[in-house]
């Protein structure tokens, strides 16, 4: 016979966040840069078998707890897909030359004193125009990468610059599947949404830009031992640059347009950069094939390494700036997202993450409070189920009858859920998105949050027009509906 299932007490349901949250407090300060080598990975499933645990004991079986893992880790594929096909499409576009050219042209324009604001604009206008911050990282955002380190600007703060913007337009592209998935859940039309949210968002982004603006004037500085001259040059030895390098990377940007989805989208962009590799840098691929010439079998080798692993230049400072480690460079990440899947798994399955939610509500008793506590939940769950779309889905779902109790309009909540959900999965380090950018980037989710103003000023801001009562829309109080009603309004 089953055992009487009991419910989880807020005590025990904080437990395994507070194992996880000491483990990875160890790893980062006993074991630096790696972490996402396997320590983070290994304390993810510690505290998942402290989870199960604590299931078990209040009546769950593993029969319970083995599906709650399954499930989610069947809506992590999606991602994962995405993961693998960006390494793919970064490793030919830098074989191929696209991103090389990028650099090259990029510091003609681009200048230590302006580079950071720069850097945050960029990348907000083609996540904008794309709706995706992870194409955006893995494309433009490398590019910008590598221009910032030849003026003298460190990894961390550079990282912090392409996020904040890429996650900017991330948040207001009616392309985002974010974007119309916070409307969605909320019950409000998109456009709303996005001109409701920007009276928070606007704000947050330009004291980013007031911050970046300062750390540009100060901390830009051309490292002296490689000038930008230097650089360009060192970019023409190896490759063949030419304007016509950017037809990939507009046809990847028209097919995200016409709303092709994610992975076919890399996908192709993988396979036209691989092309544009055999059509432009024949010298290169000759090169690195060892037979001296361009063959189609040197070219297959070539290409192929350049989609899984790295081909190396041999020039030590190209390969730091020009190399990319392809499908295998993001295992790792995938490693991390697996077990982050599971332990958030677990934590459903035991029925924890509704147990703290629900702790939550009962204490909400004004606005501000209600609004704190949904931005509240969704850093939970960025944290705990590791996923943006079930921060966004579930505190949505939960807090939804809250706010028609209260006369608070869906737009309220939709953009509550965009300005915490969304904005601030990257900076958890074993979230979906935090380990995507810290792979494609590779810099160490710990070492650009710092720098990532924007993505954690976003939910302050809600919070703080929630509690100053700043463009809150009202509307006639309701009671509770149900789901279905909801759904027909």
């Amino acid at each position: 016979m089953r055992k009487t299932v009991k419910s989880p007490t807020v005590f025990q349901s904080l437990i395994p966040v507070a194992v996880l949250i000491v483990l990875i407090g160890l790893n980062v300060t006993l074991l630096g840069d790696e972490t996402l080598a396997g320590a983070n990975q290994m304390s993810l499933l510690i505290a998942s078998g402290v989870t199960a645990c604590i299931a078990i004991r209040n009546g769950k079986t593993w029969g319970d707890i083995l599906e709650g893992i399954v499930r989610t880790l069947t809506g992590a594929i999606p991602a994962i897909l995405i993961l693998l096909m960006i390494g793919v499409l970064s490793g030919t576009w830098m074989l191929s030359g696209i991103i090389p050219a990028m650099i090259h042209y990029g510091l003609y324009v681009l200048r230590p004193e302006y580079f950071l604001p720069a850097t945050v604009v960029i990348s907000a206008l083609i996540s904008l125009a794309t709706g995706s911050s992870w194409s955006t990282v893995a494309t433009v955002g490398v590019a910008l990468l590598g221009i910032g380190r030849t003026l003298g600007f460190g990894d961390p703060v550079i990282a912090g610059a392409i996020i904040s913007g890429a996650y900017f337009g991330d948040k207001v592209s009616p392309l985002s599947d974010t974007t119309n998935l916070a409307a969605a859940i909320a019950g409000t039309n998109l456009f709303t949404h996005i001109r409701y949210m920007l009276y928070t968002t606007l704000p947050t982004i330009f004291v980013t830009l007031i911050i970046f603006t300062i750390l540009s004037i100060g901390g830009g500085k051309i490292a002296a031992d490689v000038s930008v001259a230097d650089t360009q040059r060192m970019i023409t030895d190896y490759y063949y640059i030419s304007p016509v390098l950017f037809l990939v990377p507009l046809a990847a940007v028209a097919m995200i347009v016409f709303k092709m989805p994610p992975v076919p989208v890399l996908f192709v962009g993988s396979l036209l950069g691989g092309v544009m590799a055999v059509v432009c840098q024949p010298e290169l691929i000759g090169s690195l094939s060892g037979d001296g010439t361009l063959t189609a079998g040197g070219a297959y080798r070539v290409v192929s390494r350049a989609m899984y692993g790295t081909p190396e230049t041999g020039d030590p400072m190209v390969d730091s700036l020009f190399t990319s480690r392809g499908m295998a460079g993001m295992l790792n990440t995938v490693w991390l997202i697996i077990t982050a899947m599971i332990f958030g798994g677990v934590m459903e399955a035991g029925q924890f993450l509704e147990r703290i939610t629900t702790a939550l509500i009962r204490r909400v008793r004004s606005t501000g409070g209600l609004v704190s506590a949904t931005a509240g939940t969704c850093v939970l769950f960025n944290s705990t189920a590791s996923d943006q779309y079930l921060a966004i889905v579930i505190p949505g779902k939960i807090f939804g009858s809250a706010y028609r109790r209260k006369g608070l309009a869906p737009e309220v909540l939709s953009r509550t859920l965009e300005d915490a959900g969304t904005a601030t999965s990257v900076l958890i380090p074993w979230n979906t998105c935090g380990a995507t950018q810290a792979g494609v980037l590779n810099v160490a989710t710990v070492a650009y949050l710092p720098y990532a103003f924007f993505c954690y000023i976003s939910p302050l801001m809600s919070i703080l027009f929630a509690w100053l009562g700043l463009r809150i829309r009202r509307i006639p109080p309701q009671g509770a509906l149900p789901e279905t009603e909801n759904r027909n309004k």
